[in-house]
């Protein structure tokens, strides 16, 4: 019979096994628990503060459901059958799991908030996002979705979440604060072979041969606008084109000399033959970067959030603050 009922606790037990009136209770579990550490029922007894013989007619209960004895007691020792000792290893695992699962509820209703991080960069490869991702695991849920800054900033106001990290912000928000984070450089993605890769730096006006992949305005306004800015001042026009859904297929198209792409540095990860990643001269690392925006509510006290922000003021390093 216990093999039977180790078999169950092996497997998924379906919902007539798990509502059965025939399961021990949690604190039968725990009385057997202490008979098996104090190796006799009156110390067990003294330990959890009962008498003596409801102590013995929970663990008489106990067997009955069990169908099987898990004790052989006299009035001096108590002994467990083969069946107790696995039985009482079971328990405690049983127990321990349920101990921790009602620590993490209590840790997980207390004090957590949702946060949501901007697509746009790679910000595993961050180490002022790495770091914090991992400092504050236990306390925040982070949005696995790959969310735009536009679609985060719309669920924020609507108070679906906590917190966001976002690009492209302009403050235009009463209930919202805001904080500049980070601001993150953009990099060349350009075949190989094409000249300019021969310098460490890249001159745009030495790859206007190029048709360059970029996104559509309503996509990240404000980088357009700065890329924008930037073309009408090249020594001869620069052709656009949509960018490709697919990130890998647009580096692979790269690689074959049909058009280069500006990314964000942490995005410049992916190995592919035939594509180099190039840093752009000074002159244009300054004009074209994106800046990162940490947003929270207006009335936010939440000592989480509080935390947060203060994290982030003490590990920034750029110099304007919203």
């Amino acid at each position: 019979m216990y093999n039977q009922l180790s078999a169950q606790t092996e497997h998924k037990l379906d919902n007539s096994a798990i509502y059965s009136r025939h399961l021990p209770t949690v604190r039968q579990l725990q009385y057997f628990l202490a008979v098996c550490e104090e190796g006799n029922f009156r110390k067990a007894a003294n330990r959890l503060g009962i008498s003596q013989p409801p102590l013995s007619m929970q663990i008489k209960e106990l067997e009955e459901k069990l169908q099987t004895t898990l004790l052989v007691r006299n009035t001096r020792y108590v002994m467990l059958t083969e069946q107790g000792r696995q039985f009482r290893d079971k328990a405690r695992n049983w127990l321990e799991g349920l101990s921790l699962a009602i620590t993490n509820v209590n840790n997980y209703s207390t004090d957590r908030i949702t946060v949501g991080i901007t697509k746009i960069l790679g910000f595993n490869f961050i180490p002022l996002f790495s770091e914090f991702i991992s400092k504050f695991q236990p306390n925040i849920d982070l949005l696995q979705q790959d969310y735009s800054s536009k679609e985060l900033l719309a669920e924020f106001n609507k108070s679906n979440i906590d917190l966001v990290i976002i690009s492209d912000y302009k403050k235009n928000n009463d209930q919202a604060n805001s904080l500049l984070v980070y601001q993150e450089k953009l990099v060349l993605a350009l075949p190989e072979n094409h000249p300019a890769c021969s310098g460490d730096e890249i001159d745009l006006n030495t790859v206007i041969d190029l048709p360059l992949y970029w996104c559509k305005r309503y996509q990240n306004p404000g980088l357009y606008d700065q890329l924008q800015k930037v073309i009408s001042n090249l020594t001869a026009s620069l052709v656009l084109q949509p960018k490709l859904p697919n990130f890998l297929t647009m580096l692979m198209e790269i690689a074959m000399g049909r058009g280069m792409l500006l990314l964000p540095a942490s995005m410049a990860q992916a190995h592919i033959p035939g594509v180099v990643y190039k840093k752009l001269t000074t002159e244009y690392e300054q004009q074209l970067s994106i800046d990162i925006h940490l947003l929270w509510h207006q009335q936010a006290e939440n000592t989480v959030i509080q935390t947060i922000i203060e994290y982030f003021k003490h590990h920034n390093t750029v110099d304007t603050q919203l």
